[in-house]
């Protein structure tokens, strides 16, 4: 990020509206904001320029089409500054990880894999044990079942958290099947949301008025869920939290009183039920460690019937976020 840039009223409208669908149009947002289509582009870009968004992605319901997410937590030993890096970079480069971060806390790395079965997660996990075998500690896994994305809080304005929450659930969505156009096509818009749809076409070898049906098929089976815009949390001020909760005695209905508590919380961005080494994580964007201390400590006193233990890891790098396997990198190529 580019010292000294700072965000004004416009820009934080343009961003709020493309976390609503980022899909819009610059001619669409500026209708939104009260702006011109070329003064749209322009902000857009300056804060593409300066780090501020990352990336625009596509949110794909991956479990309607069978896939199974995974996460691989490390503690690593015996591993320098540039080790980390090369470790990293493996993890960065494979076509079956979804998200690659380092971290400070309990663990060191955390990686998400996204596969058939779990048998296809332990041949990768035997593979990484093989392969880094002298830098590994400790390690936990777990398996999503429960996964929200979350308006940012500071984005949210004048709408509900509920109403912008996109919510999908591994267990009882009703599976589907795509064809190769279709799979090409979700590769194309995971990191590309805003692609043109002429764009897409070329891309396809097939015509914008097929791509608009195809995008509008997947949107109404419901895997496609959102477009969204990917932002740097150290460029909006934050730092990247994740709490992991290990919970005890808890029935259906506690369960579903603590998970709609945890999505209502300030700066949580994805609230997560896992099965695996323990039930729960919250992702967070807040404006220190301190303040995310006292949420964690807010979530203990709010639940102590059914909070065993609590633990933390704040974000340091974040080497890749792609929501679609074999997604293609992002392009930023907007309208």
């Amino acid at each position: 990020m580019v010292q000294g840039y700072r965000l004004d009223a416009k820009d934080f409208k343009i961003l709020s509206v493309l976390d609503r669908d980022a899909r819009q149009s610059n001619s669409e947002i500026g209708k939104i904001v009260g702006l011109s289509k070329e003064v749209v582009k322009y902000r857009i870009d300056r804060m593409i320029e300066n780090g501020v968004i990352l990336r625009f992605h596509t949110v794909i319901n991956y479990f309607r089409l069978g896939i199974v997410k995974h996460k691989l937590y490390l503690k690593l030993k015996n591993a320098n500054k540039k080790r980390l890096e090369e470790i990293g970079q493996h993890f960065k480069k494979h076509k079956k990880t979804e998200w690659v971060v380092l971290t400070s806390g309990k663990w060191d790395l955390i990686v998400t894999f996204l596969v058939k079965n779990v048998n296809e997660f332990d041949d990768e996990v035997l593979d990484m044990m093989n392969r880094f075998t002298d830098h590994i500690q400790d390690k936990a896994v777990t398996t999503t079942l429960y996964l929200a994305h979350q308006t940012r809080e500071f984005l949210k304005g004048d709408q509900g958290r509920a109403s912008s929450g996109v919510v999908y659930h591994t267990t009882k969505d009703k599976q589907e099947k795509l064809d190769p156009l279709d799979e090409e096509l979700l590769r194309i818009i995971a990191n590309n949301a805003r692609l043109p749809t002429t764009e897409i076409a070329t891309r396809l070898k097939t015509t914008p008025r097929v791509v608009q049906y195809r995008i509008r098929e997947l949107e109404r089976k419901k895997i496609i869920l959102a477009y969204k815009s990917h932002l740097d949390p150290k460029a909006m001020g934050n730092v990247f939290c994740k709490a992991i909760i290990y919970l005890t005695n808890a029935n259906e209905a506690r369960i579903n009183q603590f998970t709609g508590f945890a999505s209502s919380l300030p700066g949580a961005v994805w609230p997560q039920r896992v099965l695996g080494s323990w039930d729960f994580e919250i992702d967070f964007e807040l404006p220190s460690y301190d303040v995310f201390q006292d949420t964690l400590l807010e979530i203990k006193e709010k639940f102590p019937d059914i909070i065993k233990d609590q633990e933390f890891t704040i974000t340091s790098k974040e080497f890749k976020l792609y929501l679609y396997p074999g997604a293609y990198p992002e392009s930023f190529e907007k309208r």
